[in-house]
């Protein structure tokens, strides 16, 4: 009976360490399946899968390589990377980046899919903390960001694998990508928005070299939500409004009216909450808090502890890191001629433009960063 009961009792414990070992290859298998899909909110700062800096990822085929003799670089690129130009006008937007320092307190972004690195170079002059994130190897060559192989670039491919930066930033500036990324591999890109508290991105309604995912707004709100990134219809509108006034009233570095199409037309805003709260990012939404006045339906703000206002003297000041960057005239002037002089003149178009439109602009007027006492709300 004894022998009987230990036998039974053996056959049990086995029974039990089997299952268990079974339940845990069950659930670790899960575990590594869903990183795989669906990786964590925030990376992990430690990551092998980090892009080494400088490092070109982009393995050049003649075979596949993108065609040249169309308006578009890439040259040597594999064919689903080509398509950067010398300079998109449609993405050109300084009034919409200075409304993005100032009002929205933005000190550091990554701008994906950046290209040359126009866009990256107006806030590296304006004092932003950046880094260029950009795919095409003949692209990076001819980066006008400064030292193209210093600490502002990474070279990645998103279809090869994802990438993602050690801190977290501000924002990240995404203009014409999303389109050129097919939804098997969004995967890849999403650990790098993920890094981010606030993404401003575009979409494209139109076709092009290598648009894979064409969409409607509806589609992107959709998509960008089941990401875990909640759109803030508010934000969307105001930078729309920035970049719709913006129109034709100025000139770009390459001669050309200011026409930021993707911008106005397309670009989303949204938040990601889990970087959004971390103390870093506190600053983030810069606009005053103490009250000035209200003219009819307007609200004006000044920086608490400013003013004439008795109430100035007993009002807590913000410390510097939670105020907007200062935005000087020298740095508009810096960045608009050190970009003239490293893209195609094309004065004549603006000139043809102007004509067209029944305007007349003899130079730029982009220089127009003087810090405003009060702040309309």
């Amino acid at each position: 009976m004894l022998r009987k009961s230990s036998s039974r009792w053996s056959v049990s414990f086995w029974v039990l360490i089997l299952s268990n070992f079974l339940v845990f290859q069950i659930t670790w298998n899960l575990k590594v399946g869903m990183e795989e899909s669906f990786p964590s909110t925030i990376q992990s700062d430690n990551s092998p899968l980090i892009t080494t800096i400088g490092n070109n990822n982009n393995i050049r085929i003649s075979s596949t390589a993108f065609e040249t003799g169309t308006q578009y670089g890439g040259k040597g690129d594999k064919a689903h990377l080509g398509g950067f130009t010398d300079m998109d006008i449609h993405g050109i937007s300084p009034a919409s980046w200075k409304w993005m320092v100032s009002s929205i307190g933005v000190h550091s972004l990554i701008d994906v899919g950046c290209g040359r690195g126009i866009s990256t170079s107006w806030f590296l002059y304006h004092g932003v903390d950046i880094l260029c994130v950009e795919g095409s190897h003949d692209a990076v060559e001819k980066s006008v960001l400064p030292h193209p192989n210093n600490k502002h670039i990474v070279e990645h491919d998103f279809s090869r694998g994802p990438w993602w930066p050690e801190k977290t930033y501000d924002a990240i500036w995404c203009v014409e990508f999303l389109e050129h990324v097919g939804r098997n591999l969004q995967k890849n890109y999403l650990p790098t928005f993920r890094k981010a508290a606030m993404i401003f991105v575009s979409h494209s309604n139109w076709g092009g070299h290598h648009h894979v995912e064409v969409h409607d707004s509806t589609y992107w709100i959709q998509k960008m939500t089941m990401f875990g990134f909640i759109y803030s219809e508010d934000l969307t509108e105001k930078i729309h409004n920035v970049a719709t006034e913006e129109m034709y009233s100025d000139i770009a570095p390459n001669g050309r009216l200011l026409n930021a199409q993707h911008v106005w037309l397309t670009l989303k805003v949204f938040i990601n909450p889990a970087v959004a709260a971390l103390p870093q990012h506190a600053h983030l939404l810069a606009e005053p808090g103490c009250f000035f006045k209200r003219i009819k339906d307007k609200r004006l703000n000044r920086e608490c502890g400013t003013g004439i206002d008795p109430q100035a003297k007993i009002e807590t000041k913000l410390p510097e890191s939670f105020k907007a960057l200062n935005l000087t005239y020298e740095q508009d002037t810096t960045w608009f001629n050190y970009i003239a002089a490293r893209v195609e003149n094309r004065t004549k178009d603006g000139l043809a433009e102007q004509a067209k439109l029944g305007i007349n602009f003899t130079h730029s007027k982009i220089h127009n960063n003087r810090q405003p006492e009060y702040y309309e709300i």
